[in-house]
């Protein structure tokens, strides 16, 4: 276990698992936080510590739980392209929905959020508009636009976000070269009218948040992301009907 405060837990009985770090108490709201392909590390339990620390209930999922949680090869730009186009969409779906289903059965947990990083980000857009249970999601610079549709990438998340059934918040840098500003600027366009805010912050690439990589750390959109991301988990999770 690479954390004292967190519990190994499987969500459903076809696998899904990862890791939660839960405060307890009479009533809290929880979170789903998928990360970016690399899996669950040392950034990511620390984020949701951060969370659990704030009163939430918090669900780390861990892609590669069906195989021990060992992440695939990603010693290349290339072979990372690969593990994420080979991680089908409809599978990390079912176990994001197992994730929530399992947060309402603990007892107290009220309202569930969805919140990722990268391509937990994308995957954190897509369900707000497949996953039921949701009362609102989070991405910070989750890819927008596929370059091609496959078998295990069927449809776009900017083609699915207009089909959000819940509150969304997004984080996108200016200067991301995985994620055009354009597609960030097109996404609130097609969100125009529903419950949703877009925020794009100058100087920023991709990643901007990931405050063990100096290169691509941006201290002050990654502070303005998260207390942003604090107001709106707050308001939706605890406060928002």
């Amino acid at each position: 276990m690479r954390h004292e405060r967190f519990t190994e837990v499987r969500f459903n009985a076809d696998g899904a698992g990862g890791v939660v770090a839960d405060p307890g108490g009479a009533e809290r709201p929880a979170v789903v936080l998928t990360t970016a392909i690399a899996g669950v590390n040392d950034y990511v339990l620390r984020q949701a510590g951060r969370l659990a620390d704030a009163g939430y209930a918090v669900a780390v999922l861990d892609y590669y739980a069906r195989e021990g949680g060992r992440a695939p090869d990603l010693s290349s730009p290339e072979k990372i392209m690969a593990a994420v186009g080979a991680l089908a969409d409809e599978t990390v779906l079912g176990d994001m929905a197992a994730a929530v289903a399992w947060l309402k059965e603990q007892p107290g947990v009220t309202r569930v959020g969805a919140l990722g990083f990268c391509l937990g980000g994308t995957y954190a857009l897509l369900a707000a508009s497949r996953v039921p249970g949701l009362s609102c999601a989070v991405t910070f610079y989750g890819m927008l636009r596929y370059g091609e549709l496959s078998d295990t990438k069927p449809v776009s998340p900017i083609d699915a976000a207009e089909k959000a059934g819940c509150p969304f918040l997004g984080h996108f840098g200016e200067a991301d070269h995985l994620v055009p500003v354009a597609d960030a600027r097109e996404l609130a366009d097609r969100l125009r009218g529903m419950p949703a805010e877009i925020y794009t912050y100058p100087g920023a690439g991709h990643a901007f948040h990931e405050d063990f990589r100096p290169e691509v750390y941006r201290p002050v959109a990654a502070t303005t992301a998260w207390a942003r991301t604090h107001e709106y988990l707050a308001y939706y999770l605890r406060e928002g009907e």
